[in-house]
């Protein structure tokens, strides 16, 4: 019978949701462990505060024998400095033990198989990682009948497990890194080497905590223990026996796939050309005539509500669709004219426009707005031209930009995107966004302030609209490859230098070049954290 070892010791690092950390609570009170670390940050504002005392209250009345550990950080620290500064301090009293940083909660298996990894290969110097979460699980695969697999990859999702050895040294391996980058060491590993640009971005290794990890365990050529949730009952706290595996051999290539959607660069996925059938249509019938069969309205629109107007990069791209259109209309929409507008032609939105919560989402809806009344083109201000659009728009009542299919939904929606669209005015598909920003206008997604964004005025929504439509031959998909071929981890290669000949060749064959800079993002709560963190 595997049971989890009440002798394992356990951290928790209490910077989740005060849900998530009772979960969590209401699970050690089942497994009781002997010795439990907490470590918890100092507020930096009222409202954590208010979060940390609670969080504080979860554990002040243990009911089970256990020997607690508090470290409490005389100051605010960011997620990357208190987890390296709580796993260090860990494992100093400890050599080895199960981490929780409350982000998410662990299946109840997850305690006993961890603590039955932690002592079987305590002293197996090839392995240096336990990871809570099931990679085949989360790519629909299952490729064994053993209890666990190995992986190069390290992940810290829903809890993991490793060992004072593991840690000891780390300081002195991530001195290596400046060599590590100059000898080009990443492209000699093929589990890694497609997305050697992620590791190359990182000025400092050290400010990034998990990724200090993950190169620590990389070049001591260590490899992680993986459960196969679909061989575990993952929701008893003891379970009959664990499968081990025979051979101890990494799966590169479900290694690839998932590292594919992690930093959104295609590796092994054929990068499809998806717009050569498209254009073969559209040049064969095109001429000098062809202009003449155009139903959209030559006028483009740009939207930048901020007073003191976009910054000068900004105007730079967004002069390209002037000097690529030079007999369009060019519209600059500011936040005294989206007024005009809105009073004008649409006063029944004034009242979902000024209510929401986030300024991106009256960004999204008034480009809908304007094109539903107006007609034309609408593209972001991150949005470069490279050649006129007339020969994509020609013919067409109403057109949508689809995004890089690396660019995968939750949803399993077609990855239709906002950043560029044109219509005729009138348009029942724009009629259609319209009714569906007012009749959700109210609707909770539940999942955080990105997803609420996307599923309520942005891409989410659009794709789910396209989804419902009834008449989708009269909505032309513009493909990928001609307007949005590069993810944005290739626009970041792209920007610094680093971008490969692929990249390259996908820029010179595209009309339009969306470079993704999302600043719309740093309005959320994950992306202000984010930017904290990075």
């Amino acid at each position: 019978m595997i049971i989890y070892n009440k002798e394992t010791p356990i951290l928790l690092v209490t910077v989740g949701s005060i849900e998530n950390i009772q979960q969590i609570y209401n699970e050690l009170q089942k497994i009781k462990p002997q010795r439990l670390y907490l470590v918890y940050n100092t507020p930096g504002t009222e409202e954590q505060v208010t979060e940390e005392n609670q969080i504080k209250s979860i554990f002040n009345e243990i009911q089970w024998d256990c020997k607690v550990k508090i470290l409490l950080n005389k100051k605010h620290l960011e997620y990357n400095e208190i987890m390296l500064k709580a796993v260090r301090w860990f494992f100093r009293h400890e050599t080895e033990g199960i981490i929780f940083d409350g982000f998410s909660v662990p299946y109840p298996a997850f305690y006993a198989f961890c603590s039955y990894i932690l002592e079987k290969y305590r002293y197996d110097e090839r392995i240096g990682h336990i990871s809570g979460w099931d990679f085949h699980n989360s790519n629909g695969k299952m490729r064994t009948s053993d209890s666990y697999y190995f992986s190069k990859l390290v992940h810290i999702c829903s809890g993991w497990g490793s060992w004072r050895r593991v840690w000891q040294d780390i300081d002195t391996q991530l001195k290596t890194f400046p060599v590590f980058k100059k000898l080009n060491i990443i492209e000699k590993i093929p589990s890694h080497s497609p997305f050697s640009f992620q590791w190359y971005y990182l000025d400092h290794i050290d400010k990034y905590w998990e990724s200090s990890y993950e190169y620590a365990n990389l070049i001591e050529n260590r490899l992680s223990i993986v459960s196969n949730t679909s061989q575990i009952p993952v929701n008893e706290y003891k379970f009959p026996e664990i499968k081990c595996p025979v051979f101890m051999i990494n799966a590169v290539e479900e290694e690839l796939l998932l590292q594919e959607v992690k930093y959104s660069i295609p590796a092994i996925t054929p990068h499809e050309q998806d717009g050569t059938a498209f254009m073969e249509e559209k040049l064969l019938s095109y001429s000098k005539e062809a202009a003449n069969r155009m139903k959209i309205p030559r006028m483009i629109h740009h939207i930048y509500e901020d007073p003191a107007g976009p910054p000068k990069n900004l105007l730079v791209i967004a002069n390209t669709w002037k000097e690529k259109h030079p007999d369009w209309e060019y519209r600059f929409w500011n936040r005294q004219m989206i007024h005009d507008f809105l009073e004008s032609k649409c006063p029944d939105f004034l009242e979902y426009y000024y209510s929401y919560p986030f300024n991106v989402q009256r960004w999204d809806a008034i480009r809908y707005l304007i094109l539903y009344y107006i007609g034309g083109l609408y593209v972001d201000l991150d949005y470069e031209c490279i050649q006129s659009l007339d020969v994509l728009l020609t013919d067409s009542s109403c057109c949508m930009g689809m995004e890089p299919p690396v660019h995968k939904n939750s949803i399993n929606l077609l990855p239709i995107g906002n950043a560029l669209m044109a219509s005729v005015p009138k348009h029942p598909y724009m009629a259609a966004i319209i009714d569906d920003m007012k009749t959700n206008f109210f609707v909770d997604y539940q999942q955080g302030d990105t997803h609420q964004i996307l599923a309520t005025t942005g891409p989410l929504m659009v794709a789910r609209v396209y989804d419902q439509y009834k008449a989708k031959k009269n909505v032309t998909l513009l493909p990928a490859d001609l307007i949005s071929p590069l993810s944005m981890q290739e626009v970041l290669m792209l920007r610094s230098g680093h971008a490969r000949p692929c990249v390259l060749k996908k820029v010179e064959n595209a009309f339009a070049i969306h470079y993704c800079f999302g600043s719309w993002r740093s309005q959320t709560a994950e992306g202000k954290a984010w930017q904290k963190n990075n």
